[in-house]
């Protein structure tokens, strides 16, 4: 029987949006649809993750399609509101919306493809997650991950199991290090040992979190090559990274360092601010004194800037650091908290920022180091 399926544009928009993290090269990628029993399952893989999605749908035939991904998601995203009419006819997929069924279109169909149900996982490695702070975790840390970065480590995330319990997010391109941890309780077969995601990937869990599921469950297949995040008719399978994660604590400074609290939003501002004058190193250098910090800038011509802060809290030696002030402003659009504080010894080690307020059992911490070759104003 030939697929005819009736659904509402928002959710076969929302179907197309889920699918497109799946979606690497446009132009040669396909979408599959399936309808069966009153639902339509959409699905969409490429060579790192496969994403499954169903929807209810009022079907009045079952059968299979797959249809160029470009096309027919820049489609869906134009049509008009209303409910939407799909229905193959001969080689072609004819779609029908509109409140007055005024809008149709037919897109070839894909013929070579084969439909591949979900995968099962047979694993214990399961746990399930609060939703707020696994995405949470992951805003905190997913910016130190590059997709380009020189070093293999630089490019996923670390997700494991510290010490002390919990579940912890480490990203590191060898200057600078974030990490963020959630307190909870863990089956103890889960993620006994540490798996490696791609931005990619971490940004897909962030797309599937972020539709407002109150709980995400992530299963590990027994051979550790794949990552399962699910939701209820939801489904996005990751393959993992195959990088050996370096020992990293070794890098975390002593907590025993000095501390100054600081207003995060106020000294974006500045540092915007002063950045202006800065060369393409975005060289920032940081001056604390008793109950101040200077924050100045220049470049190898003329320009050059600065301006002073009064500090909150300064427990420690007067000192002067220069940091990249890209990679500063990046660790301060990134926390939410309006009151950090930073740690440090003396303005060789590495600074530590620290949020002030996170969301309960959430810990994360920035650790950024400094441009040895130093340069005053």
């Amino acid at each position: 029987m030939s697929l005819v399926v009736t659904i509402s544009k928002p959710l076969l928009n929302l179907a197309i949006q889920r699918v497109q993290g799946a979606i690497t090269e446009r132009s040669l990628a396909h979408i599959g649809l399936k309808s069966e029993a009153g639902q339509i399952h959409i699905t969409a893989a490429d060579r790192m993750l496969a994403v499954f999605s169903t929807f209810p749908a009022d079907v009045k035939g079952e059968g299979v399609v797959f249809l160029p991904a470009k096309i027919f998601s820049d489609v869906v995203r134009e049509l008009p509101d209303g409910n939407v009419l799909l229905e193959t006819v001969d080689q072609q997929l004819r779609i029908t919306a509109g409140e007055r069924s005024e809008f149709t279109m037919k897109i070839p169909l894909v013929d070579e493809a084969v439909w591949r149900d979900p995968p099962s996982f047979d694993s214990s490695n399961t746990a399930d997650l609060p939703a707020g702070k696994l995405v949470y975790m992951i805003e905190q840390v997913q910016f130190c991950v590059s997709q380009d970065s020189p070093r293999n480590y630089g490019t996923v995330g670390y997700l494991h199991r510290p010490a002390k319990g919990g579940i912890r997010l480490v990203g590191s391109d060898g200057f600078r290090l974030s990490y963020c941890e959630v307190e909870l309780p863990l089956p103890d077969e889960f993620l006994a040992n540490g798996v490696c995601l791609s931005k990619k990937a971490l940004g897909e869990v962030v797309r599937l979190g972020s539709e407002g599921f109150d709980r995400i469950r992530l299963s590990i297949s027994q051979d550790q090559t794949t990552l399962l995040v699910a939701v209820p008719d939801y489904q996005v399978f990751v393959r993992l990274s195959a990088v050996k994660y370096p020992k990293y604590a070794g890098v975390i400074p002593d907590n025993k360092n000095p501390k100054v609290l600081v207003s995060r939003s106020q000294i974006q501002h500045v540092a915007k601010r002063v950045l202006l004058a800065a060369d393409k190193s975005r060289a920032l250098q940081l001056s604390f004194s008793d109950s101040s910090l200077t924050l100045s800038s220049r470049t190898m011509g003329s320009s050059e800037s600065k301006e002073t802060v009064r500090l909150d809290e300064f427990f420690g030696p007067k000192c002067d650091m220069v940091v990249n002030g890209k990679f500063l402003a990046e660790i301060f659009s990134t926390t939410p908290s309006d009151k950090v504080t930073l740690q440090f010894k003396d303005g060789e080690d590495p600074i530590v920022v620290v949020p002030r307020e996170e969301p309960t059992d959430c810990k994360s911490k920035h650790i950024l180091v400094p441009i040895r070759e130093t340069r005053t104003p």
